[in-house]
């Protein structure tokens, strides 16, 4: 028995005696309310009449005051973050964004735009912080804060004079990381009409195209009213003009056309409906490469189309002071390291005393060590060496992402899984399903258009101006769901896409974080599937380390899963698993049909695609269509497939 209970058992106390002592212990009651069937939602709540309405109403005003208490500690950090001008300040500041610099004498980070003006300012006067003031003001006017973790970092490194290797998740800022450093070292140059070679201050290789013409328009939303001039290689002609001299008295031989395709020249009248705010032309109004005037001081190029135009004598690097990686991880695999080299050896040919060392940075989401220690013998030059800087996890996707993994047994079930997803109101547009193939793509979006979903196929089979128009349509809303290849996994900001489905398992934790990373961006949320069969178990525990790095919940048994040996890694990674077609699963349209009826179904799903521009049309014959299909169809190894560049878009 409780003796608590057996000692008291005759006492009481008496409430009128002690009237005013039992008040201290009572709760103030509210006025008398009147009741209503249906309780107003706490925004409307104006007088607090559901309060006291029990657990569901107290537990949304908690949530509502956690919410507020959040903004309030994101405000406070944010204010913190700008007025972090003094050393002893940048140590809590690292932590806050956890930031990891690790190399000799680091430099500070840089917590505002304005410390950029004052840095400057303190370097060279208010000559070199004319720049800064115009970057900054335009920074404020596109809406932007503080910078993010890499840019604070990167910043502050590329200020100094340092090379810089920056590892951070996906949709976290990295390219105004290096773009807004570039434009604030660089002084606006003026024409030269005299040199025809284009001899650019600074130069920024991307893997694709589609990437390049991205990082393109960020620079001239940056730079405005500056001065200075951005373009792309082989676009609209630029750095061409010189090359097509040479190669034009040769006539029309099979040579030069080879040459022309491998560059990946565009056909001067077809600009690319993702490209806008052109250079500024010349005065005459010439066409072509002769409409810019020269030098360019920042020039955005993929790294097959660069070799070509120095061979040509195009492009001369001997003078340029700046020579940014991104996707550094992707340029340094085997399929690129050849081009590479080649452009790092024309940086330091026939270079003058005068030009000094030429800086370098590299930036990724993934950054294996094998890259690290590529890195290091490449920025291995003089002053204090390199700075290796790491935000967050150096394996993990953005905290944004809500991931999950979802079991489908085979592969027939996955088109139903698909189904079952669109049918339970979980397919919310704009998405992006990324499958192994180029033949994949193809049936998925077939089946997906029958099933009356807006859906198409973005591919290397196509030509670069057919994807320039699906990406404007995709940001356009005008195609809901874009089924991609791993061509359009890495760095292209899509934006507002709400869901990533994995619909083939991927080939790698790096082709997993950059693919999901297409959602989740600039701190918005978004959610992650990943279907995955019985073939694919024996890989799952690589995509687990990347969920828990990443914050996500994983359930006990997938974390006692054992891990994949490095053979099984690498195997993995050169050919992906064999799959059963896509029309011969369960619930495809061609599924269990024979002969006539199975062709009149595709030659009727073939009209409706939309002839010219659907997902049937074939690419144009050539380097482009043949190199990629070899790689993504067949899964070659990457040292038989060295000029798979060109299917990315040279």
């Amino acid at each position: 028995m409780d003796a608590f209970r057996i000692l008291t058992g005759g006492t009481r106390l008496d409430k009128k005696r002690f009237q005013a002592d039992v008040a201290h212990f009572e709760a103030p009651k509210a006025d008398p309310v009147a009741s209503t069937s249906t309780a107003l939602p706490s925004e409307l709540d104006f007088f607090g009449a559901t309060a006291g309405d029990g657990a569901v109403g107290s537990a949304e005003d908690r949530k509502a005051k956690k919410k507020e208490r959040k903004w309030k500690r994101a405000e406070e950090a944010a204010g913190a973050d700008s007025a972090a001008s003094t050393p002893a300040d940048y140590p809590a500041l690292l932590r806050r964004h956890k930031i990891k610099l690790t190399g000799l004498d680091l430099p500070d980070p840089v917590a505002s735009v304005d410390d950029v003006v004052r840095r400057r300012r303190a370097v060279g006067g208010d000559t070199a912080a004319e720049g800064a003031e115009v970057l900054a003001q335009n920074w404020k006017s596109l809406g932007l804060k503080d910078p993010t973790g890499v840019q604070m970092a990167a910043w502050g490194t590329m200020l100094a004079g340092r090379d810089v290797l920056a590892c951070a998740p996906t949709g976290s800022g990295k390219t105004f990381s290096f773009i807004y450093p570039l434009l604030a070292l660089l002084s606006p140059s003026s024409a030269s009409p005299d040199d025809s070679v284009i001899r650019p201050q600074a130069v920024i290789i991307e893997p694709t195209r589609e990437l390049a013409v991205q990082v393109l328009r960020e620079t001239r939303r940056l730079a405005g009213g500056g001065g200075w001039k951005a373009a792309v290689l082989g676009e609209e002609g630029v750095g061409l003009a010189k090359g097509k001299g040479k190669e034009g008295k040769k006539g029309k031989g099979k040579k030069g056309k080879k040459e022309k395709k491998q560059a990946g020249e565009a056909d001067a009248e077809e600009v690319p409906a993702a490209q806008v705010d052109a250079p500024e032309p010349a005065e005459d109004g010439a066409s072509g490469a002769e409409a810019y005037k020269v030098p360019i001081d920042i020039l955005i190029t993929t790294p097959l189309r660069l070799v070509f135009a120095i061979k040509s004598g195009a492009v001369s690097l001997s003078t340029t002071s700046h020579l940014i990686l991104d996707e550094a991880d992707k340029l340094f695999e085997l399929n690129f390291l050849e081009q590479t080299d080649e452009i790092l050896a024309a940086c330091a040919k026939d270079r003058p005393a005068e030009a000094g060392e030429i800086r370098k940075g590299m930036f990724s989401a993934t950054m294996p060590s094998s890259v690290e220690e590529l890195a290091k013998g490449v920025m291995a030059g003089a002053g204090s060496g390199m700075v290796r800087a790491i935000v967050g996890h150096k394996e993990a996707a953005t905290s944004t992402i809500d991931q999950t993994l979802s079991f489908v047994n085979t592969e027939d079930h996955k088109l139903l899984s698909l189904r079952s997803m669109i049918q339970g109101g979980q397919f919310t547009p704009p998405v992006l399903v990324f499958v192994q193939s180029i033949q994949r793509a193809k049936e998925l979006a077939n089946e997906l258009v029958f099933d009356g979903i807006n859906a198409d196929a973005i591919h290397a089979d196509r030509t670069p101006q057919e994807r320039d128009e699906l990406v404007r349509k995709f940001a356009a809303g005008q195609v809901w769901c874009l089924i991609c290849t791993d061509v359009m996994a890495r760095g292209v900001d899509f934006k507002g896409v709400k869901l990533v489905i994995n619909y083939d398992f991927p080939q790698s934790a790096m082709s997993y974080i950059h693919r999901i990373g297409r959602t989740g961006r600039a701190g918005k949320a978004g959610r992650a599937v990943t279907f995955f069969t019985k073939a694919d178990a024996g890989h799952l525990k690589t995509i687990v380390n990347v969920m828990r790095q990443s914050g996500c919940t994983v359930p006990d048994w997938m974390l006692a899963l054992p891990n994949p040996s490095q053979d099984a890694k690498k195997a993995l990674k050169m050919r992906p698993l064999g799959r059963k077609d896509i029309s011969k699963t369960l619930g495809s349209g061609n599924a269990g049909d024979e002969g006539g009826a199975k062709r009149e179904k595709s030659k009727k799903r073939e009209r409706i695609m939309g002839g010219k521009r659907g997902v049937f049309k074939k690419g144009k014959k050539g380097e482009e269509g043949k190199a990629d299909k070899a790689s993504e169809s067949k899964g070659e190894r990457p040292a038989k497939r060295a000029k798979r560049e060109v299917a990315l878009d040279e």
